[in-house]
């Protein structure tokens, strides 16, 4: 063969091989042998997709994305900025325009957790399929489908797209998510001060502020803005400890992130959020945990001597349970215990084929699904279907505990929000909506994340060795400084 022919042919053969070699790589083939679980083998990166070549359209498209993201994330937790009752939010738009432009560039990251990305695809296919088997033999099939695509796109879409982009990148997302749950408690909270719910009900729902006065602000439901308030706390710890933000706002965020839990008077979620919030700060910081405590309490103890006003609901279902009234002063709904109930009778026959997709509802007394997301998931999907998401739930778990295991003070930000995700599906029917993955996923792929080392030069070095730095403040990755 002539040597020309034999080049062109080197030339041909080796982008097939290499091309077919990442995708190996991606599914897993070499993956696993990264020494931490869940790792994006492709890290580390100093921004998304830097390994790439560039070009004036490819920076260019990587821009838009980028900002197609960060809007997504900033608005993620708006459950009710949405086309009246169809579950497609603002920010699921802006997420889907993201995740198109990475599969039309051959970009979406197909194993998000590396390793463990095959147990987590089996996981949801195990409890999807229990879902459509059960929904097959007692429900309506087009019900089924359109769940299973709200969980595809939770559950799949959003960590592969979360994955595809690089470490500064994720940490502008969490910067934004804290950003937009503070913006969303603002908004609500000077609302309901000038407004009550017949304001506010025609324009922004019944749940923007409820009959009673509790806040579920733009998420929609007072109970899940307790959860997202204590998501951004929970996240803005790990804000705080990488200096990804002004230190003025994050005290202005934290403030305004207390407030609305306050106003969301949810006993429950002002438990579990204060708990995750308290495990954190005893992990991370546990010499200055125990000052900062008493520092609380004796801030709100001046606070409440003072006078000053606290939210009614707060003060009429919070802490009339916290002062010895019992779970009755809480305003819990009475019927939830009783469809838990029902639920539970129900599940010895639902064991192998459950009553398929929202057949609870149809058969409960109380025309009510189970806010119990496992129970329901039992009744519904049968045991297999729960054996799934338990196995989702158990691989955040091993993930987030494996990283507490290699860095103890970036780890402990995934489990408090682990912590408040697993207390909170026992209060909650089906769990497919955005704001209740986002947080998860950002937190497991941005905090457990090896960061990518800043190369320096010789001279900054002998300058910082001089003044014995350990830090050089060029080296902040500072965002909002």
């Amino acid at each position: 063969m002539p040597r020309a022919a034999r080049h062109q042919g080197q030339a041909i053969a080796k982008p097939a091989f290499g091309r077919a070699a990442q995708i190996l790589y991606q599914f897993g083939a070499m993956g696993t042998l990264q020494n931490h679980y869940g790792f994006d083998p492709r890290t580390p990166r100093h921004d998304a997709w830097s390994e790439m070549p560039s070009s004036k359209a490819t920076v260019s498209l990587d821009k838009v994305l980028t900002v197609f993201l960060l809007i997504g994330v900033f608005s993620v937790s708006w459950h009710i900025v949405r086309p009246g009752n169809l579950n497609f939010t603002i920010s699921d738009a802006a997420f889907l325009m993201v995740v198109l432009g990475l599969v039309g560039t051959a970009r979406l990251n197909l194993a998000p957790f590396a390793g463990l990305s095959a147990a987590w695809l089996f996981s949801l296919i195990l409890m999807l399929s229990s879902l459509f088997v059960s929904t097959l033999v007692n429900g309506e099939i087009t019900r089924w489908l359109i769940v299973a695509l709200q969980y595809s796109f939770a559950y799949l879409l959003l960590p592969m797209m979360f994955a595809s982009f690089g470490h500064r990148t994720l940490q502008r997302c969490v910067v934004f998510y804290v950003l937009g749950v503070t913006f969303s408690q603002a908004v609500g909270n000077i609302a309901n001060i000038f407004f009550d719910y017949a304001d506010t009900a025609p324009y922004l729902g019944n749940n923007f502020i409820t009959g009673m006065g509790r806040l579920g602000a733009f998420s929609g439901n007072a109970n899940n803005n307790s959860a997202m308030a204590g998501f951004a706390l929970v996240l803005l710890f790990y804000v705080v400890d990488r200096r990804l933000m002004n230190p003025l706002l994050s005290v202005i965020c934290a403030l305004l992130l207390l407030w609305g839990l306050l106003s969301s008077a949810s006993f429950g979620g002002f438990v579990i959020c204060l708990s995750a919030s308290a495990l954190v700060m005893l992990v991370r910081w546990p010499h200055r945990a125990v000052v900062a405590f008493l520092a609380i309490l004796a801030i709100g103890a001046a606070y409440m001597s003072s006078g000053l006003p606290l939210p009614a609901p707060f003060e009429q279902r919070v802490l009339g349970a916290l002062s010895g009234g019992g779970l009755e002063e809480a305003g819990t709904f009475t019927g939830r215990m009783e469809l838990a109930e029902e639920a539970w009778r129900m599940a010895g026959d639902t064991l192998v084929v459950g009553l398929g997709t929202d057949g609870f509802r149809v058969v409960s007394m109380h025309q009510a699904p189970v806010h119990v997301f496992p129970l329901l998931l039992l009744t519904e999907a049968g045991l297999l279907g729960l054996i799934g998401f338990i196995a989702l739930l158990g691989l955040m778990w091993f993930r987030g505990l494996s990283g507490i295991s290699d860095n103890p003070q970036r780890g402990i930000i995934c489990i408090g929000v682990l912590l408040i995700f697993s207390l909170f599906t026992l209060t909650v029917p089906h769990m497919y909506a955005r704001l209740w993955l986002a947080p998860i996923f950002l937190a497991l792929l941005s905090c457990l994340q090896k960061e990518p080392i800043q190369a320096r030069s010789r001279s900054s070095r002998e300058i910082e060795k001089k003044r014995g730095a350990d830090v050089p403040k060029s080296d902040q990755l500072g965002i909002f400084q």
